[in-house]
């Protein structure tokens, strides 16, 4: 099983988990509230999703998966590390919320 193969399957089921995530993002937001407990939470949890996405990015510049593969894939590819990166904030979500 090759990195072709697992891109096609991950950009595939890649959509699919963004969306489901981002909707259970939008029904805690609504149970959480406007106030700065909420703020704080979420705060945290988007800034670390942008520095996994974005550690996720330069490892594959640092291995050089660029050059070994289409820019199709790699298009795949970058659709999966942000539905991970998404399933990270909505697991890391669930962590600050019921810590907080």
């Amino acid at each position: 099983m090759g990195i072709e193969e697992i891109s096609k399957y991950g950009n595939s089921f890649g959509g699919l988990i963004i969306v489901l995530c981002l909707i259970i993002f939008i029904i805690i937001s609504k149970q959480l509230g406007k106030d700065e407990r909420s703020n704080a939470i979420f705060l945290k949890v988007y800034s670390s999703m942008f520095y996994v996405f974005s550690a996720l990015i330069l490892l594959s510049v640092f291995f050089r998966i660029g050059k070994s593969v289409t820019g199709l894939v790699y298009q795949n590819m970058t659709v999966s590390m942000f539905a991970f990166c998404v399933v990270f904030g909505t697991i890391y979500l669930f962590v600050l919320k019921k810590k907080y």
